[in-house]
């Protein structure tokens, strides 16, 4: 997967700068903490920035629901919990609650709510972090790449 991205991303005409930051502003998405609102993030910036679309999807995909939605959720969580000096695990009372659902009754949803807190809180922390950290990362490791990838493309047509 992550293979085909930056492949299509070797194809782009874009300047390598403009086309590995569309790509970081991507990951940065992908780890952000707002789940369901990638795609939505991802085309609003495009348009709002001239981004590459290519480049930014393919960013924002490195999240996806088969393969590291899970890990990435995990790690947000886990990286918050330490961050805030709370224990990685979940609270028993949050588990509980997911164990044995009442969904037809008013307090269970309270109680859900309420306890909600515990997880949401540093999973947005962590996500956040995560998504500063990663997408940072991302610019010099892609921007690097491209301009090797364009420079081995010069000498090939030049021989």
């Amino acid at each position: 997967m992550l293979r085909r991205a930056f492949r299509s991303l070797l194809a782009l005409d874009d300047p390598p700068e403009r086309t590995a930051l569309a790509f970081s502003v991507g990951i940065f998405i992908a780890f952000s903490p707002f789940l369901g609102l990638h795609t939505i993030m991802a085309t609003v910036l495009a348009f709002a920035f001239r981004f590459n679309k290519v480049a930014i999807y393919s960013g924002t995909f490195v999240n996806n629901p088969f393969l590291t939605l899970v890990p990435i959720i995990v790690a947000s969580y886990a990286v918050g919990a330490l961050l805030l000096g709370r224990p990685v695990s979940l609270p028993a009372e949050g588990m509980a609650l997911l164990r044995d659902p009442h969904p037809l009754a008013a307090a269970y949803w309270r109680e859900l709510f309420a306890r909600g807190w515990d997880v949401l809180l540093p999973f947005a922390v962590g996500g956040t972090l995560l998504s500063v950290v990663c997408s940072l990362a991302a610019y010099p490791v892609t921007l690097h790449l491209l301009r090797a990838h364009r420079r081995r493309k010069a000498v090939n047509r030049e021989s």
